[in-house]
């Protein structure tokens, strides 16, 4: 069983040629609106896999709000012990795309939102794996101290964070951290990603990760350094592929694989996930997974 534990978003998404050089008026060449969030999209990759999981957020009870119940009772995923706030805007984002897949987010979540600190009750279990983004950074740190005194299992999604004490202690305290590119040089302040795990593993002795986009995935575990590197694709939309890598991750690991073998997998599901349009309607199935991944090699980084 995996518990996903943080953000839920209404996505509005607008395909553009390209980014202009400065700020203009451009046309649209299609809008879309799908449902995200870091953990929610983890959570529905765990579900197209047919894993058991479970969704954990903070849903508000407007217009959006409606949108995102909807979606998540459509695509069968349990959120019954999510907070459920009244006269409260849940989260949305706005993404602009280009014809390279590359896109431009911008997101909202609302003070009353984010002000929701209640920790829903947690039914602990060494047989489960959590997932946990850090929006909501309560609940994050809750679970980061279960994990560090030996209680859970938990998958850490590094990124977009202030940085403070909390954050330290979350990073050091959770199984398996991992990092966005931009989220370990926020953490580290060291632009080098090798250098910067290296100095994580001085601070405290344990697993480490960063994902690298098309340059792959790089951690640190018992002392070595290992790189794993995707096949070659033509891309065609990395929105959500983040996400989806953090979800394939505890799916794996919570069929108690071993950390190269959660790698890879998480590593094709992510690249498969970019090679097509539609957000969580285009999650790749677990046949794909398994057959990208048994071609995937893991290098280990001579330091």
């Amino acid at each position: 069983m995996i518990i996903c534990v943080g953000s839920v978003v209404v996505d509005h998404i607008s395909s553009i040629d390209s980014f202009p050089k400065k700020p203009i008026k451009v046309l649209a060449n299609n809008i879309d609106k799908r449902l995200g969030g870091a953990a929610a999209v983890a959570a529905l990759t765990v579900k197209k896999f047919d894993g058991k999981v479970e969704f954990v957020g903070r849903i508000g009870d407007d217009d959006a709000s409606a949108f995102i119940k909807k979606e998540l009772n459509s695509n069968k995923l349990k959120f019954s012990k999510s907070l459920i706030l009244k006269n409260t805007s849940s989260s949305q984002s706005y993404i602009f795309e280009d014809k390279k897949g590359e896109r431009l987010l911008a997101a909202y979540s609302s003070k009353k939102l984010l002000l929701a600190k209640k920790i829903p009750h947690f039914v602990l279990s060494s047989n489960h794996t959590y997932l946990f983004d850090i929006r909501w950074i309560e609940a994050a740190l809750y679970l980061s101290r279960q994990s560090a005194i030996g209680k859970i299992k938990c998958v850490g999604d590094i990124d977009n964070f202030k940085m403070n004490k909390n954050i330290k202690e979350i990073v050091f305290n959770t199984t398996y951290p991992i990092f966005s590119e931009n989220g370990l040089y926020d953490f580290c302040k060291i632009k080098s990603p090798l250098k910067a795990l290296k100095n994580l593993f001085k601070t405290k002795n344990k697993f480490y990760a960063v994902t690298l986009g098309e340059n792959g995935v790089m951690w640190i575990d018992n002392h070595q350094v290992y790189l794993c590197k995707p096949l070659k694709i033509k891309v065609v939309e990395t929105n959500g592929a983040g996400d989806v890598f953090h979800g394939a991750f505890a799916y794996s690991v919570d069929q108690n694989n071993d950390i190269s073998h959660a790698i890879k997998f998480a590593t094709a599901a992510a690249t498969l996930k970019c090679t097509k349009k539609g957000g969580i309607r285009s999650l790749p199935s677990l046949s794909s997974v398994n057959k990208l991944a048994a071609k995937l090699k893991i290098i280990k980084v001579h330091t």
